[in-house]
């Protein structure tokens, strides 16, 4: 800290919802937050890729988690975990932030697809490629959700990755497939790489070097939506086009709303 006279997050703190164990995604969050800016997470423990697990550990207690969150004075909640949404279709996004506004007095909130499909648009990515460690059912459950929120989809892979060996996946794995991936169509505006609990944010500023297309993974699209909302405008270099986009200011951003 550069402010030893100020508490951690003396900027803003962002509260976080993890559908699971923080691990990536710390090492993502203190990889683009300036100084001042802090999380504050609590984790629901799923144990696998499951809708029933996700809505017994997530859903279920939405309320009560989001209220405890609010209780530790944040300044906005991110709710992770895109298949959690994805799988109950379209309109779902919306409805979560608004039980995680209405429960904590009007904290501003998002979920990872919701941030996702504003980062992409900012970021003039019509027709994607989207990169995924999904199983099938939750991988076509993204593919879906994100046609219907009006993205063409390019091509598409999924890794199909166990759930507990997320972390072990290496950057360089995941940019090799994406540009693999990448490889196989004629036209694709940027790619897409969902899952704050593999390395993809690592990846990314890889892909965009060697491929010169956008990547939003979903680590940056999160933090990138929680920055834009909050005016945090200075985030650490070196993260790829989106995050280097904040530097640009609110008039960036026109037509997105908090």
């Amino acid at each position: 800290m550069s402010r030893p006279d100020r508490p951690l997050g003396w900027r803003k703190r962002i509260g976080v919802l993890s559908p699971t164990v923080m691990e990536t995604a710390c090492h993502d969050f203190f990889k683009m937050a300036p100084d001042g800016v802090s999380i504050c997470s609590i984790t629901s423990n799923v144990e696998h890729w499951n809708n029933e697990n996700f809505k017994q550990a997530v859903i279920d207690p939405l309320v009560t988690l989001a209220k405890y969150l609010a209780s530790r004075d944040v300044d906005y909640i991110m709710h992770c975990g895109m298949p959690v949404v994805t799988l109950r279709g379209k309109g779902f996004e919306e409805e979560i932030v608004k039980i995680i506004s209405g429960a904590t007095g009007g904290l501003p909130a998002s979920t990872s697809i919701r941030s996702a499909i504003r980062a992409l648009a900012h970021l003039n990515i019509a027709n994607v490629v989207v990169v995924s460690p999904y199983p099938p059912d939750l991988h076509q459950s993204a593919l879906t959700f994100l046609e219907a929120s009006g993205f063409n989809i390019a091509a598409e892979h999924t890794e199909d990755v166990v759930f507990k060996r997320l972390q072990d996946v290496t950057p360089a794995h995941i940019a090799a497939t994406a540009k693999r991936v990448l490889a196989t169509v004629k036209k694709a505006d940027g790619v897409y790489i969902p899952c704050n609990q593999w390395a993809a944010a690592d990846a990314a500023p890889i892909i965009e070097a060697e491929c010169g297309v956008p990547v939003v993974s979903g680590a940056h699209a999160d933090h990138w939506e929680a920055f834009r909302v909050l005016g945090i405008n200075d985030p650490l270099p070196g993260n790829g086009r989106l995050m280097d986009s904040l530097r640009h200011g609110a008039s960036a951003f026109a037509g997105v709303s908090a």
